[in-house]
């Protein structure tokens, strides 16, 4: 009961609700199912994945890794994967609301692959499009951008969009009107502060270079459009981006989580940074690996900040004890990495606070005392009809081990209530 009143905070903070505990389960149902399970290395679970929903009740999931045969903390080799799968979940969640279940089969298809396998690539829902740029195979960072796009008869057809200037993973993305934005990531195997941009209404313009955020190099960071007011009837977008974790492709600095809050106005072509005080319990997350919602541009899931910050820097003195060959600290630091791996979930206390910043106030804080089970790497999508209103889906519950888990909020059962939410502009 304890997990599932958890869980079902969740939504409530995806809509910003402000609801009792007695009046979320009253008034709220939680759903879960799994991740696709044909193919036995993919069922245990991926982070770093594609998702969307293309048309309503229909889920896109491609791509996203995992270490299927020896975990992590063990040594065992990351996979990648191209499998793109289809599953359906409204006609299955009225099912299991009349039978008074809470768990659906979603009756999961491999309909198609992408170019290659890949994990940690950049995608936004356009419309029913899934546009993917970017991302991470066993070869490293690449440079592939294209559509995906279903038929009528869940055939998958791969459209290409203009190539990335350079290779390019784990950056952050967000959707003004017809334009996508990616901010940061690594290029070229090493992190950027670089953004770029691709109007979508003439992709054959290709990519454009933004202004670069005003900092030094954040690991995954994670973005949201929102909007300011401007006048009475008039608002200006821009997007809201998260960062924290820094040093950590730079020799001469020690690792640090310099949690902090940027805006970026593409009007003006304008930063705007807002560092978030010690003390704020935002800082205690870095939200590297974590996830927003566009219903009010709330951020939650990644990891903890003090432990991840601690992890980074061991990888860094691995990797010049390594190029020193100083077999002695070597073992030392892979003896401490493997005990870090080695923990129960709850150690690592991934991120199970939704929070907000409001940019006209330079203020930040936690949307309420709900919580729910941290991950990081997964995907957060907001409800596209007004039948389900967020579901959140795989990732890691701890550093190397996945879930295949996905959880859906609703609060209507009734199958005639299947009216498509427009995409915000």
């Amino acid at each position: 009961m304890l997990r599932r009143a958890r869980l079902m905070a969740l939504f409530l903070l995806a809509v910003g609700g402000s609801y009792g505990t007695s009046q979320a389960q009253e008034d709220y149902r939680m759903f879960e199912a799994k991740t696709p399970q044909l193919d036995s290395a993919y069922a245990k679970g991926v982070s770093g994945h594609i998702a969307g929903e293309p048309r309503p009740g229909l889920l896109v999931m491609a791509g996203g890794c995992n270490f299927p045969d020896r975990p992590a903390r063990e040594g065992g080799a990351k996979r990648y994967y191209s499998e793109i799968y289809v599953g359906e979940y409204l006609d299955a969640m009225y099912a299991a609301c009349e039978a008074k279940a809470s768990e659906l089969d979603m009756g999961w298809k491999l309909v198609g692959h992408l170019p290659q396998p890949t994990a940690y690539a950049a995608f936004q829902q356009y419309f029913s499009q899934l546009i993917v740029a970017g991302g991470q195979s066993e070869a490293g960072e690449l440079r592939d951008a294209y559509i995906i796009q279903l038929s009528d008869s869940l055939g998958v057809e791969i459209i290409p969009l203009p190539s990335l200037p350079k290779p390019r993973s784990g950056m952050a993305s967000a959707l003004i009107g017809d334009v996508l934005y990616l901010i940061g990531g690594r290029v070229n195997g090493k992190l950027s502060n670089t953004a770029l941009s691709l109007d979508l209404r003439r992709p054959e313009a290709g990519w454009r270079e933004e202004t670069p955020y005003p900092h030094s190099p954040f690991l995954k960071l994670v973005a949201a459009t929102n909007k300011s007011e401007r006048g009475r009837s008039d608002y200006v977008s821009y997007l809201g981006v998260m960062g924290s974790f820094t040093g950590v492709d730079e020799p001469s600095q020690r690792v640090k989580a310099d949690v902090t809050y940027m805006a970026y106005t593409p009007e003006t072509k304008q930063w705007q940074t807002y560092k978030i005080a010690p003390d704020n319990p935002i800082a205690a997350h870095g939200f590297g690996g974590g996830y927003a919602s566009g219903h009010d541009v709330s951020f939650s899931g990644g990891v903890r900040a003090d432990l991840f910050v601690t992890a980074l820097q061991r990888e860094k003195d691995l990797k010049v004890a390594k190029a020193k060959g100083n077999r002695r600290l070597v073992k030392k630091l892979q003896a401490e990495q493997r005990a870090y791996l080695s923990h129960d979930p709850a150690w690592y206390d991934f991120c199970s606070d939704w929070y907000f910043f409001d940019r006209s106030r330079g203020e930040s804080g936690p949307k309420s005392e709900f919580r729910f089970d941290g991950r990081a790497d997964a995907v957060y999508l907001d409800g596209y009809t007004s039948a389900v209103e967020g579901m959140l889906i795989g990732g890691e519950i701890m550093p190397g081990v996945r879930t295949p888990m996905i959880t859906f909020f609703t609060n209507d059962c009734t199958p005639q209530r299947y009216e498509v939410i427009a995409p915000a502009k």
